[in-house]
């Protein structure tokens, strides 16, 4: 499948998890196999155009990693366009909007989740992210803010609209955090009427419901979280079961 320009060997990526995720994970990951993709721990859009090495460390990666997309955050158009100029400087393959943080000191900032509270607002940084730079722009969002505020379905139109390449939704809502159940049927409906790929994301705790639901009403690939962080071999038994094959066992050795 592609994202843009990117092609990804497979449709099965590494979630984003901020101080999980970092590099040494995600070569982990790569080097077991079946993951087409992985993405950093969201990076500060502010921190990267200041400069700040702490932050510059977090968006580091290796060749062994690619395709890479560092995903960053913020809720200014013009430092995101900015930051993703940086992103695209420093090699990275896809550069990725957070819209899916519940964590406050984040969304108190009109960044993270609480953009999908102001749709305009969102669109507007993608359109400024994606004229500012040539690599793909993605945006990783969730079901909504909440059970009453359901906005994935027109945000996902809207930053589509905007010139984004991909999406990914966890069909929870920022109040939801990780409780409860991600909608995979919301999923679903989105992706039947995107033009662009989508990614669903929760729940996917095994590599059979990798596969199932990469079969189910044109979701285009799955994002894993939590189920890599249980079993870094999850993507190379999914690519395997894809594939017809037998997956992978995994030795006393490798564990």
């Amino acid at each position: 499948m592609k994202i843009g320009s990117v092609t990804l060997p497979h449709p099965f990526a590494l979630a984003p998890m901020t101080g999980v995720t970092d590099t040494a994970f995600r070569r982990l990951v790569k080097r077991m196999g079946g993951c087409g993709l992985v993405v950093t721990g969201m990076v500060s859009a502010e921190g990267l155009v200041r400069g700040i090495g702490r932050t510059l460390e977090h968006a580091a990666y290796t060749e062994d990693e690619r395709p890479i997309s560092i995903q960053i955050f913020g809720g200014n158009a013009d430092t995101m366009a900015a930051a993703a100029n940086i992103v695209e400087s420093i090699g990275a393959d896809i550069v990725d909007v957070n819209m899916g943080c519940p964590v406050p000191k984040i969304a108190s900032r009109s960044a993270g989740c609480s953009l999908m509270r102001e749709p305009v607002r969102a669109a507007a940084i993608v359109r400024a992210m994606t004229r500012a730079v040539k690599i793909p722009v993605t945006v990783k969002m969730r079901a909504g803010w909440n059970e009453k505020e359901i906005s994935a379905p027109t945000l996902a139109r809207m930053v589509e609209d905007a010139g984004a390449a991909a999406i990914a939704i966890h069909g929870r809502t920022a109040a939801q955090a990780y409780t409860g159940r991600s909608d995979w049927g919301l999923i679903e409906n989105i992706a039947r009427s995107a033009s662009i790929p989508v990614f669903g994301s929760g729940d996917c705790l095994d590599a059979s419901q990798m596969v199932a639901r990469l079969g189910e009403n044109g979701v285009d690939g799955v994002f894993v979280g939590r189920g890599a962080l249980r079993n870094p071999w999850i993507f190379a038994q999914a690519a395997d079961l894809a594939a017809g094959r037998m997956p992978r066992a995994v030795t006393t050795a490798e564990r």
